[in-house]
């Protein structure tokens, strides 16, 4: 069987397909991923994925919003800007949808999956008619990114006699059955295993010291988004706390942050590694973090950007399970963090409710029965269309 897997626009998203792509290789399947951006090719290949570029190495993401004024609006309303997100990403998706078909003749898979926001995935499925598995990247429910994807895609969407966007032959989710809402679609659960890129790990990094140990980390885009200052003064403001503070960031962001981060430990550590070492995560809300952390039972303290209907929504969902605190950027002081840190180690109940999501998460199938499930997908697809 051959699988092809459509990775998304960040090392996150490519980290979150990891488990489920070896399985389906070391279930004997030909796994082949897609990306769009030249900086995304070393993040497979360090996975040890195959990996395809797709798109024209010469144009940006940048570049292609900024050809309709419709996209380049940020609407203040963080419902509206979600729903925008969904026309972003449905654009960036729509242009490579050629070049996939080209790359598909001379490779056909057999099954395309694709993360939350691949909008080309369903539409080159249908193409191509092959069934599509749409795989969760996190514990956000997407409803808001498909409405803006489906109304930036109805020129696409017509052309294969569709009004919406085609719903996916398997839908797996990753969220602790617990976080669910109430209602939620039915769909094949699956055990979030991280997908980090390794490194030469020195004993620090998975070998904690006799105090508390917070880690902070805001992902993998700080020196894509310039995010320098706003990593510092997290990290300033945690040192406040009796702790062993530590930092992962990627090898080029450590380069501008070596001299700004003064008395902690800054690598890059990969966040499997790191996680079950800490007593409390310190991030921005970022999805795959935020999922890394769970799997350890590790309790966070998170600080969501206002404008982001996402960020909020997850967070929320996190406060009300017990297992985490949110403070927004205006309530993260130096003061307000070091207390959010020192309430979470010194009140067991943060440990406790962040454990019993850990304990949820484990139970789930593991990606190679999940694999499994994919094979038989795509039999009976093809049983109900010879």
């Amino acid at each position: 069987m051959r699988v092809l897997i459509l990775a998304g626009i960040a090392p996150s998203t490519v980290f979150s397909h990891v488990p489920l792509g070896t399985a389906l290789r070391n279930a004997g399947h030909q796994v082949m991923m897609t990306v769009s951006l030249d900086e995304l090719i070393p993040v497979v290949a360090g996975v040890g994925l195959p990996v395809v570029r797709i798109t024209d190495p010469n144009v940006s993401a940048r570049e292609i919003i900024a050809r309709d004024s419709r996209l380049m609006q940020i609407p203040e309303d963080p419902i509206a800007r979600e729903q925008q997100s969904g026309r972003w990403y449905a654009r960036l998706e729509a242009v490579t949808l050629d070049a996939l078909q080209a790359f598909t003749q001379d490779w056909h898979p057999d099954v395309i999956i694709g993360g939350m926001s691949s909008y080309a995935a369903p539409l080159l499925a249908k193409r191509l008619g092959v069934p599509y598995v749409r795989h969760a990247w996190d514990i956000h429910d997407p409803k808001l990114l498909d409405l803006g994807a489906t109304e930036e895609l109805q020129a696409e969407l017509a052309e294969l006699g569709l009004d919406s966007l085609p719903e996916p032959d398997m839908m797996i989710e990753i969220t602790p059955p617990s976080l669910r809402p109430s209602g939620a679609s039915s769909a094949q659960m699956m055990r979030w295993i991280p997908g980090n890129t390794q490194c030469r790990l020195e004993s620090w990094m998975y070998k904690r010291g006799a105090g508390a140990r917070i880690g902070v980390t805001i992902g993998t885009g700080v020196a894509s988004y310039n995010q320098y200052d706003f990593l510092q003064a997290i990290v300033e403001n945690v040192k406040a706390v009796d702790a062993e503070v530590v930092v992962p960031v990627t090898d080029d962001a450590l380069v501008v942050l070596k001299d700004r981060l003064t008395d902690v430990r800054a690598a890059w550590v990969p966040l499997d590694i790191l996680a079950p070492t800490c007593d409390v995560l310190v991030h921005q809300t970022g999805g795959s973090t935020m999922m890394t952390a769970l799997s350890y039972g590790v309790p966070q303290v998170l600080i969501p950007d206002p404008s982001l209907h996402r960020a909020n929504a997850m967070a929320r969902r996190l406060v009300e399970a017990g297992a985490a605190i949110s403070l927004t950027p205006e309530q993260a002081t130096s003061e307000a963090i070091a207390k959010s840190c020192q309430e979470i180690i010194s009140d067991p109940r943060y440990a406790a409710a962040a454990g019993a999501l850990a304990e949820e998460i484990a139970t789930l199938p593991l990606p190679s029965e999940v694999a499994r499930r994919v094979e038989w997908v795509v039999h009976e697809y093809a049983g109900r269309h010879d």
